[in-house]
């Protein structure tokens, strides 16, 4: 297993675990990533905590912890033939040098903005440009 995939697994294995320790079962399931944005919601709602907490210190931490489920879903219900690779954009779920998602910078965006930036909706597009359906955008 290469650097990358440790670093997913290791990843997919703390999502699972904080989804647990929140009530919320996340068995790569489509329907598992309304878990994940009601996850997220609650993480906004702390960023936007006045005083200190884990969220604003680490927003970015759970970003990748949480991206990194949605991708493997993607990866696993509608792209097994995408790989995880590393850009100047962090990790994506990425076809080819052209083609590519990144469920880590856009669950960076839920935390720090809320649901106007939702994972869900993200996801959603997601499967189309997975799909051919709609061109990527970066």
């Amino acid at each position: 297993m290469d650097d990358v995939q440790e670093t997913i697994e290791g990843l997919l294995k703390h999502a699972i675990h904080v989804g647990e320790g929140r009530g919320k079962v996340l068995d790569f399931s489509d329907e598992s990533i309304r878990s994940v944005s009601e996850i997220l919601d609650f993480y906004y709602e702390l960023y936007t905590e006045t005083g200190e907490n884990i969220i604003k210190e680490q927003p970015n931490t759970f970003a990748h912890i949480f991206g990194a489920y949605v991708g493997e879903v993607l990866r696993k219900n509608y792209a097994p033939d995408w790989t995880w690779v590393k850009t100047e954009y962090g990790l994506v779920l990425a076809k080819n040098e052209t083609t590519m998602v990144n469920p880590i910078g856009k669950a960076y965006k839920h935390i720090v903005n809320g649901s106007d930036d939702d994972i869900h909706s993200f996801f959603t597009v997601a499967i189309l440009v997975i799909q051919e359906k709609l061109p990527p955008q970066n």
